[in-house]
């Protein structure tokens, strides 16, 4: 399946902006999008999914979508069984009750069908939505970080990870470590994409300094970029490191941002007002 979004821009009623002018391409697999909260990840889901309007262009072949809501979207009197079996009613599909037992049991909330929703607490919730989720195959799954404030989350991603693979799947989340398990990569901050494709590929040439803030726990330090007879260099630690040459002269002499690595200055550096990257690779 093929998903091309082309300056995507989206508000919500009363001006608030939800996604400013995001452009890719998806060509199915799994996806993620890394981004801290309010970074645009969910508006950007809800625009793919036809949930909201927007200005820009969506191409999208998948007819049949899975969307996952958050727990609100969960009706309190319903049982974990009819829950997981509505979307499968409303379309009719056969085979309801093997399916709901495969995902439930997948999900482990098999042993908790027949009680009710509003009898549960927030991390058997979460694991209700997942298994309604992948109750059925569907061309494309939007999952928005379905896995936030689960107590044993890293125990259940392994499990969506087995569930997800040979599926179209787009997963939204705040978790580098969870990003980096996916063949693809898109990183959002201030409603934007600040850089798509394979993890080692954006940590090693990252456009910005969120891209990599996103990606890494370095630490940074503005430093003066000096240039003298042996090259560019910066003065860390009260010694002289060697540093790549900028990608142009205006920067000798000025202050710029370098990501520091357990005490080691990395090979690359970045304006310090608009945070772009300014090092040669």
């Amino acid at each position: 399946m093929n998903l091309e979004v082309r300056d995507l821009y989206m508000k919500y009623f009363g001006g608030y902006l939800g996604v400013d002018m995001v452009s890719f391409d998806y060509e199915g697999g799994q996806m993620a999008i890394l981004g801290k909260m309010l970074s645009g990840k969910t508006s950007l889901l809800r625009c793919i999914a036809g949930l909201e309007s927007f200005e820009g262009k969506i191409n999208l072949d998948a007819k049949d979508i899975v969307f996952t809501f958050d727990i609100k979207s969960l009706k309190k009197n319903s049982t974990v069984y009819d829950a997981i079996a509505y979307p499968l009613k409303l379309r009719k599909l056969q085979d309801i009750e093997s399916k709901v037992s495969l995902a439930a049991k997948t999900f482990l909330v098999d042993d908790i069908l027949n009680k009710r929703i509003n009898s549960l607490d927030d991390d058997q919730k979460k694991l209700v939505i997942l298994a309604r989720a992948f109750s059925r195959d569907a061309d494309l799954y939007l999952l928005d970080n379905p896995l936030k404030d689960l107590s044993n989350r890293e125990a259940v991603f392994k499990i969506l990870q087995n569930v997800m693979k040979d599926k179209n799947v787009i997963y939204a989340t705040d978790k580098v470590d969870e990003a980096k398990a996916f063949e693809k990569i898109m990183l959002m901050a201030y409603k934007k994409c600040i850089g798509c494709g394979a993890f080692d590929e954006l940590i090693k040439t990252p456009k910005t300094l969120d891209a990599l803030k996103l990606l890494t726990d370095y630490s940074f330090e503005y430093l003066t970029l000096n240039k003298d007879d042996k090259g560019y260099n910066v003065i860390y630690n009260e010694k002289r490191v060697e540093v790549p040459e900028p990608v142009s002269s205006i920067y000798d002499g000025k202050e710029v941002v370098f990501p520091i690595d357990n005490g080691k200055i990395l090979d690359m550096y970045f304006d310090n007002s608009t945070e772009y990257l300014i090092s040669k690779r």
